[in-house]
């Protein structure tokens, strides 16, 4: 019907009655030109219709759809459908404008809820309410724009179905979007099973993690006591954990997610695989690093250490990296890799029992009586702040030079972080005490054999500060 040429001057519809294999037909024409057929069977007998009204009624259709066809290309009605797109085109502007609102409304409302987030959404110490609120923000801007992509496709349909000469280009359009809808909706209705699956596996793997990180939680805060799991290890392992449960659970849901037996998903993945080989090597010794030296308890935060050329106290022990901070205030990272290759000095383990043990070397000429070296060393220790009593200070003679005697202190001190600033305040005092005794501190070094033998004579063995008879090495 619509091959009819609908600007012709003059049109004549008329019905011509032909017999076909004894059969009766009336070929509908326009202008000589046959549309289509009317048979027997297309009469409405049950309501009485006969062939021959059946026939009156088909020319009397093609009459007027004619008339209304070449009424479509008159002025008037070009005119009136002008009008009536505009009026369709100020509708969906203001839809989009209301659409626009709703959602910044929408968008608005996802912040406000973030903060009531926070707490409900934890893995671990890994909060993840903002990520989900960054998803939703995701998804409604994405769903917007698929509302505003459809509401100008539903414009343009519907103004292009308004000219003659655009008809058939809405009629593809329409068909082509009733196809669309009809097949998502298939899809959808497809995949709620595999949806619904998807959503108890993440409902049950959160109640797991929820009750998994409850446990290390309780033993970390000492709450529940294990002989084969230390409060220590409990934080470091409750993340492997929880981790290894979400990364079964994404294993079990995959198959279910719709789509991802295509190969187009398949190659997605392929990808994303390659980008993981290719980009974890140094990620996967970071986090060994961080596991060996939790494992292995080196340290803790809090504990003040000496790793590689860095000593200070430490912030963090996280699974990439451990963070100091040193005397200077200065915060140090350094790389969960480098502390498998690096020797890290605790100063702190210890301590917690009998204090951490600290050492201060002088030297002395032989010219100097031991004994009298080894109080003067001792009177400075008590002297000073922050040097534990018990145990007692005490002094060893560390090697025997060429020129000179090398003497350590040995002293304990309660807090390791404490360290320099007692040893400098110690130092002070040892060149306070051996300037009242007249003890030079200053090492010699001979260029030529002095004239005289470099001893000390025995009435000077136990000069002061040092006890009379004292033999010992003390």
């Amino acid at each position: 019907m619509n091959q009819v040429p609908a600007d012709l001057p003059e049109y004549r519809v008329m019905a011509v009655e032909v017999l076909e294999g004894g059969n009766r037909l009336a070929l509908i024409k326009v202008n000589g030109r046959i549309m289509f057929a009317v048979t027997e069977a297309d009469a409405d007998t049950t309501n009485g219709e006969s062939f021959e009204l059946a026939k009156q009624r088909a020319v009397i259709a093609v009459s007027q759809w004619m008339e209304a066809r070449r009424a479509q290309y008159r002025l008037p009605m070009l005119i009136q459908s002008a009008g009536i797109a505009l009026l369709a085109t100020i509708v969906a502007l203001f839809a989009a404008l209301l659409l626009g609102r709703v959602f910044v409304r929408i968008l608005g409302q996802l912040k406000h809820v973030e903060s009531g987030l926070n707490k409900r959404f934890m893995i671990g110490n890994f909060n993840l309410a903002p990520y989900l609120v960054s998803l939703g923000n995701g998804l409604v801007k994405m769903f917007e724009v698929i509302v505003l992509i459809s509401l100008t496709y539903l414009w343009l349909t519907y103004i292009l179905s308004l000219f003659p000469y655009t008809q058939p280009w809405s009629r593809e359009l329409s068909g082509f979007l009733l196809d669309t809808i009809y097949d998502l909706g298939h899809s959808v209705l497809v995949s709620i099973p595999s949806l619904f699956t998807i959503g108890v596996i993440f409902f049950m793997t959160r109640l797991l993690v929820n009750a998994v990180s409850a446990f290390f939680i309780a033993v970390e805060s000492s709450s529940v006591h294990l002989r084969w799991f230390e409060p220590e290890t409990a934080k470091a392992t409750r993340r492997i954990v929880v981790v290894l449960i979400w990364v079964f659970a994404l294993v079990v849901a995959y198959p279910l997610i719709p789509g991802s037996e295509t190969k187009a998903f398949q190659g997605i993945s392929v990808f994303l695989g390659l980008m993981v080989s290719l980009g974890s090597a140094g990620l996967v010794g970071q986090l060994i690093g961080g596991i060996v030296a939790v494992y292995t308890k080196s340290f803790q935060p809090g504990d003040y250490v000496k790793i590689g050329d860095h000593e200070g106290v430490v912030r963090e022990l996280g699974m990439l990296a451990a963070k100091i901070v040193t005397i200077r205030k200065e915060e140090v990272t350094i790389p969960n890799a480098l502390l498998m290759g690096s020797t890290v000095i605790n100063y702190s383990k210890e301590a917690r029992r009998d204090g951490a043990i600290v050492a201060t070397s002088v030297t002395i000429g032989y010219d100097a009586p031991w004994r009298q070296v080894h109080a003067l060393l001792l009177v400075a220790a008590g002297r000073t702040d922050g040097i534990l009593h018990r145990p007692e200070p005490y002094v060893l003679q560390k090697s025997l030079s060429d020129f000179y005697v090398e003497y350590t202190l040995m002293f304990s001190i309660e807090r390791a972080e404490e360290r320099f600033s007692i040893l400098s305040e110690l130092h002070g005092h040892i060149q306070d005490a051996f300037n009242e005794y007249g003890v030079q501190i200053m090492s010699p070094h001979f260029r030529s054999q002095p004239d005289k033998d470099v001893l000390v004579p025995k009435e000077r063995w136990s000069a002061a500060p040092a006890s009379q008879g004292r033999d010992d090495t003390a």
